[in-house]
């Protein structure tokens, strides 16, 4: 029997790891980790367990969006983000 190959799709990567356009759901176990000041800012803006982000520059700041609002986040915070890689739409 054949394995089906494996996808880096699947796989926790950094925020801040991602490039321009790049779509990536937030790791619900990044948030958690996260100092509660941060966690409950970034809930402020939208940011919560398994929602959709969309980078929109990447680097320093690292630039996302979620739905209609864009976040600009430290390279160091965007570093401690977890996200998974969104199939192509």
């Amino acid at each position: 029997m054949v394995q089906p190959a494996t996808t880096q799709s699947n796989a926790r990567i950094p925020l801040n790891q991602l490039k321009r356009g790049q779509r990536a759901t937030v790791d619900c176990s990044a948030l958690t980790e996260l100092p509660e000041r941060e966690r409950c800012l970034l809930a402020a803006m939208g940011m919560a367990d398994a929602c959709k982000v969309r980078v929109c520059r990447s680097g320093s700041p690292c630039i996302i969006q979620v739905d209609t609002t864009r976040i600009g986040l430290s390279r160091e915070l965007a570093s401690r983000i977890t996200v998974t890689l969104c199939d192509r739409e």
